[in-house]
């Protein structure tokens, strides 16, 4: 007898879980208790094949995504807007979890999306922590950007002590960062083959090895899509459209835009290659992110050239 395949939908919130598989729908807390409550109800269903469908909810899906991986169970991380785009396509406007459940369970059985991977110990943490760091930058940012608008000299003074302050912490996180990365043997060796490439700095690596594990795994158009730096045709009959990027992965697609423009002036590959861009007419903004793809790709292909340390 063939397999079959169960789908089941979670609407992920931050207090609790709604979960729905064909007809039944239940809700558990979304804490270590309801994440063992689920997988043990999973296990009991006997179903020959479970495969678990949430979209990524701020942070709050990770400790169940953890609990599913180590209950052996598969599941997908679905970007939120590719399931309300179905259920526009559904015809289906209203929205409840108990809704967005069933809605999710759908979607699985409709396209049938890839498992995700579990990420590792070291490369969660890291994650984390660049995920940290960007916040950290981002406050830094508008407290510059703020300072401009004020007169007051109390508040003056309030902002000169937070930027001080936020820098202090940017610098602690930069440094568990490169102690996370120098600890790890896989990550450091990766680390130093994107530094060794003219315009990738440690900064523009951690980065990478942070938001793009995959990078070594893929294609080179798999990379470009996933870095969201893919052009996409839009033609319609007669009409011939100008091809533009879209979606992707945007702290990598920022990051790669700064070591572009370091690599478009003093890489030996690329620098050249960004002349030949401008040279043939093309704007000083697609031959960037066309050295911003090429920069991808090589770096996926360095990272795959050797076999990476046991």
């Amino acid at each position: 007898m063939k397999q079959t395949k169960v789908y089941v939908g979670i609407d992920v919130a931050k207090a609790h879980l709604d979960v729905a598989w064909e007809q039944t729908h239940w809700r558990l807390s979304n804490d270590p208790n309801g994440h063992r409550a689920l997988v043990k109800r999973l296990e009991k269903t006997g179903a020959p094949s479970i495969h678990v469908i949430c979209e990524a909810s701020g942070g709050y899906e990770r400790a169940l995504l953890l609990a599913l991986a180590r209950g052996g169970i598969d599941f997908s991380l679905i970007q939120a807007s590719r399931v309300r785009q179905y259920a526009r396509a559904c015809g289906l406007l209203a929205k409840t979890d108990a809704i967005d459940a069933q809605l999710l369970a759908r979607f699985g059985q409709a396209i049938a999306p890839p498992p995700s991977k579990a990420l590792p110990p070291a490369q969660r943490q890291l994650r984390e922590l660049e995920d940290h760091r960007r916040h950290l930058v981002r406050l830094l940012v508008a407290e510059q950007n703020r300072r401009a608008q004020l007169s007051n000299k109390t508040l003056l003074r309030l902002n000169t002590r937070l930027s001080v302050q936020l820098r202090k912490q940017i610098a602690q996180v930069e440094a568990l960062l490169a102690a996370s990365i120098e600890q790890n043997e896989e990550l450091s060796a990766k680390a130093r083959k994107l530094t060794a490439i003219v315009g990738v700095g440690a900064r523009t690596a951690t980065l990478l090895l942070a938001q793009m594990p995959e990078l070594g795994e893929l294609n080179r158009r798999q990379a470009a899509a996933l870095a969201g730096l893919a052009p996409f045709n839009r033609d319609s009959g007669s009409l011939t459209g100008k091809r533009a990027i879209f979606g992707g992965r945007r702290a990598v697609r920022c990051g790669l835009y700064m070591a572009a423009l370091v690599a478009a002036r003093r890489n030996p590959i690329l620098a050249p290659f960004y002349q030949r861009l401008r040279q043939a007419g093309k704007p000083p903004k697609l031959a960037l992110t066309a050295t911003m793809r090429k920069l991808l790709i090589v770096l996926n292909s360095a990272l795959k050239t050797d076999p990476l340390p046991a």
